[in-house]
């Protein structure tokens, strides 16, 4: 099965995925909990920041970028609420 590029088109996340992209990719490869909370809470103020820079967007794919920034929030959260436990 061939892979599609699946892209949101919009400027705004388009701009911000590359710092989304390092970001994941600093969390993946971090291994314990405690080391992955400094990307976490950089992830979630950037989300939160890019979530701002959106407002209320009604169109397809401002929903499509609100919903995942969402779900990049709550990965963040997962994380944060995970070294919460662990202390």
């Amino acid at each position: 099965m061939e892979s599609q590029d699946r892209t949101i088109p919009c400027p705004i996340c388009q701009r911000a995925n590359p710092f989304f992209d390092s970001l994941n990719r600093q969390i993946n490869q971090t291994r314990a909990v405690t080391d992955k909370v400094y990307f976490a809470r950089k992830l979630l103020a950037k989300a939160e920041d890019v979530l701002e820079e959106h407002g209320q967007a009604g169109d397809p794919a401002g929903k499509a970028c609100r919903a995942v920034l969402n779900l990049r929030k709550q990965a963040a959260e997962l994380i944060l609420k995970a070294q919460k436990l662990a202390d």
